[in-house]
Parts: C-alpha cells; sequence; structure tokens
C-alpha cells in the first residue's frame, strides 16, 4: 500500500483525535479558570496544569500533521521528531517547579513523577515512532501512533480529573477556612 493512503485509512481516527483533544483543552482552560488562584498559588498545580495542556495540545498537532497531504514518510517523521523533541523540551521546567517545591503539597509527589513520567515515555514513544516513518516502516508506525495519541489522551483526562478535583477542593477549604 503507498503511503498516502495508509495515512487516509486512519483519517477518522486523527480527525476524531484532533477534535477531542481541542475540546478537552478548553474545558480545562474553563475548569482551572474558575478556581484560578489555587492554580497559581500552587507550583505543583501549575506545573502538572501545563503538562496536561500540552498533551492535549499535542495530540492535536499529531492530528494536523497526519492530516496533511504528503507522499513521503520522511516528511511526517520530520514533523513528529520535532513534536516529540519540543514537548520534551517543554516539559523539564513544569517538572522541575513541581518537584521543588518546598511547600505542602496539594498533589503527592508520586502522583506528579508518574503523570510526568507516563508523558515522558510518550513523548519518547512518539519519538520512536518518527524513526519508523524515516525508516519507510510506516505502516507499523502507523499502528503505533495510535498507543502514542491514546497513552496521551489518558494521561491527560486522568490529569485533569486530578487538577479538577484538586483545585475545587483547595479552593472549597480556602473559602471555609
Amino acid at each position: 500500500m503507498s503511503y498516502p493512503n495508509a495515512v487516509l485509512a486512519w483519517h477518522d481516527f486523527y480527525l476524531t483525535a484532533g477534535a477531542a483533544a481541542a475540546t478537552l483543552a478548553g474545558l480545562l482552560f474553563v475548569g482551572l479558570s474558575l478556581h484560578l488562584q489555587t492554580v497559581v498559588s500552587h507550583p505543583e498545580v501549575r506545573s502538572l496544569a501545563r503538562v496536561t495542556l500540552s498533551n492535549f495540545f499535542l495530540v492535536l498537532l499529531l492530528a494536523l500533521f497526519m492530516l496533511l497531504p504528503t507522499s513521503q514518510p520522511r516528511d511526517t517523521a520530520t514533523e513528529l521528531i520535532g513534536a516529540a523533541a519540543v514537548s520534551l523540551a517543554l516539559m523539564v521546567r513544569p517538572l522541575i517547579e513541581g518537584l521543588r517545591s518546598r511547600r505542602a503539597r496539594t498533589l503527592g509527589l508520586g502522583v506528579l513523577i508518574t503523570r510526568f513520567g507516563l508523558s515522558g515515555l510518550a513523548y519518547l514513544a512518539l519519538g520512536a515512532m518518527a524513526a519508523l516513518f524515516w525508516s519507510g516502516r510506516f505502516e507499523l508506525a502507523l499502528g503505533g501512533m495510535v498507543g502514542v495519541v491514546v497513552t496521551l489522551l489518558l494521561v491527560a483526562v486522568r490529569n485533569t480529573w486530578d487538577l479538577l478535583v484538586t483545585v475545587a477542593d483547595k479552593s472549597a477549604a480556602h473559602h471555609r477556612g
């Protein structure tokens, strides 16, 4: 099967993933903006919010890249390796800020390490899929991309739940006390 036809077979998947990521990112913005003071006053909450929004945005970018018309898997590989590298680089600062926080944590250290770790592994897996595209093994890469996209969405949705529940709980405690 030619590369354009192979990618075309995944059109609906990427259309759905991109729409879901954009919608969920918007809902996270709204949810966090309702309790913005709690988000900005807790570095670990702010850090997890940053990586969560990054994951949603990365899924949106991946969907856009996979929907771009191209006849060469190396074009896709270049876009994906760039996205993986930028995502890893953007994760470093929030991770350090979240781990360095000396005040009482709203989110546990284990939660932060797990969520950042899973995101980091997904970024590395994305780099591996880019290598497969580059080497011409695009059918294997297309299948592997499902795992990357689903992992990013699952981690981001779980992070979103933790963020919204934690932020609402802290805001309620602040208003009571």
